[in-house]
């Protein structure tokens, strides 16, 4: 399944990119990530998710791996883990491209490949691909949020 939102943020590229490798920061934004372990710095990592896809409770273990970095421009990484009381295995290919949209203003492009297989799957291409979908936007949804200028007393010249 084939996945892809595009956000603006309220950060300039170089702020968007240094989010991105504040890797707690990140997790914060994933829906069902309930942690991640750094394994080696900015390569690989070990994701922890906890959520419900229709009528089951699923717990996944990924093992993460960062790919095709162009510093301030994209990065990419593949996910893959599995729930062992489930059997579902999951795969995850995710890119994700930043574009200055402005001083202050930064575009990224999202796009994921996303495969479920097992027991989940059984319950129809419909509701994992909507769920899939849901989890991708608010991902989006949740960085842009995390990346707005927090408010004070003063404003932005």
């Amino acid at each position: 399944m084939h996945f892809s939102e595009q956000l603006s943020v309220p950060a300039s590229v170089s702020e968007a990119w240094d989010f991105i490798w504040q890797v707690q920061r990140v997790a914060v934004c994933l829906p069902g990530c309930v942690g991640v372990e750094e394994k080696v710095p900015q390569e690989s990592y070990l994701a922890h998710f906890h959520d419900h896809v229709g009528p089951y409770k699923v717990h996944f273990d990924l093992d993460v791996r960062i790919r095709d970095v162009q510093p301030q421009k994209s990065i990419g990484l593949n996910a893959s883990g599995k729930d062992m009381k489930l059997g579902v295995s999951q795969r995850v290919d995710l890119q994700v491209a930043l574009r200055e949209a402005g001083p202050e203003n930064t575009v990224l492009d999202v796009k994921a490949d996303v495969e479920v297989l097992g027991k989940v799957a059984t319950l129809g291409q419909f509701v994992v691909k909507r769920k899939a979908a849901e989890v991708v936007r608010q991902f989006a949804q949740n960085i842009a949020s995390e990346l707005k200028p927090h408010v004070t007393g003063e404003q932005r010249a």
